[in-house]
């Protein structure tokens, strides 16, 4: 099922407003990756054989309304987003909502997660991805390098890293942060990694790379937007947990009309 990016950027979109809390901008950069691994892989069934950890886990918004349109949130619970007792946290809890690979919220873990699915998987003789999305201000933390470092040893391939590359990070843009932009591509890949830079609102050119054969552990960073699909929101930082005003939630939903 082929899914509609913008419809998952609208369904974030309401959620946020709705209940005056959560990530927008970081959902809405990653909207043509989800739609393509949501559509092509095995992400959606109890069973299923493809993985996805979303490390950048207040970004899970953008999980919930793939879910949805695959019919597997109903309209009412995305309602219960953020809600004390819902199954929808603000965080991914792979223990309340069993469609998730990882519990996370505490940014750099995500990586490791991923790579004990990786090696578990061959373990078992487990066909089947490993999807991991980390955030680029959240390699700031110390332990993703340590996992950029370790994974190639394995000699496994079925993980695939995903950076998405939205140059802000909350409060201010990465570059203000710490910089590490200028050889991001040739750091990963001195690791053992092919590290490529795409399009990341390009979803021909995101298939393409996670169709070709694998003789190494890929990475691919995303060249992305933050706030991608609303004029207002793209490439500013305050918009990584900010809530619309009314005027602002119209003028979106103008601009994403699907």
């Amino acid at each position: 099922m082929e899914i509609n990016p913008n419809l998952l950027r609208r369904k974030v979109l309401d959620m946020v407003y709705n209940k005056k809390s959560g990530h927008i901008g970081g959902s809405f950069s990653l909207a043509e990756l989800i739609s393509l691994l949501y559509s092509e892989y095995d992400l959606a069934s109890e069973n299923r054989k493809d993985r996805l950890v979303l490390s950048k886990a207040h970004a899970v918004p953008i999980l919930y309304a793939a879910l949805n349109v695959l019919g597997k949130i109903t309209d009412e619970e995305l309602k219960t987003f953020r809600e004390i007792n819902s199954r929808l946290q603000g965080h991914c809890d792979k223990n309340r909502l069993s469609l998730l690979d990882a519990t996370a919220g505490s940014l750099g873990q995500g990586l490791s997660i991923a790579i004990g699915h990786s090696l578990g998987k061959s373990l078992k003789k487990e066909v089947g991805d490993i999807f991991c999305v980390l955030g680029d201000g959240e390699l700031n933390e110390g332990e993703v390098w340590e996992a950029l470092m370790y994974y190639p040893k394995t000699i496994l391939t079925n993980l695939v890293c995903i950076i998405d590359w939205n140059k802000c990070q909350s409060e201010d843009y990465v570059k203000n942060i710490i910089p590490m932009y200028d050889n991001l591509e040739d750091r990963i890949s001195s690791f053992g990694w092919n590290c490529r830079t795409i399009d990341g609102h390009n979803v021909n050119a995101i298939k393409t790379e996670l169709s070709l054969e694998r003789t190494m552990p890929l990475c691919l960073i995303l060249d992305t937007v933050k706030g991608k699909g609303v004029s207002f929101m793209e490439n500013d930082p305050s918009w990584h947990s900010r809530v619309p005003t009314e005027d602002e939630y119209q003028r979106a939903k103008k601009e994403l009309s699907v």
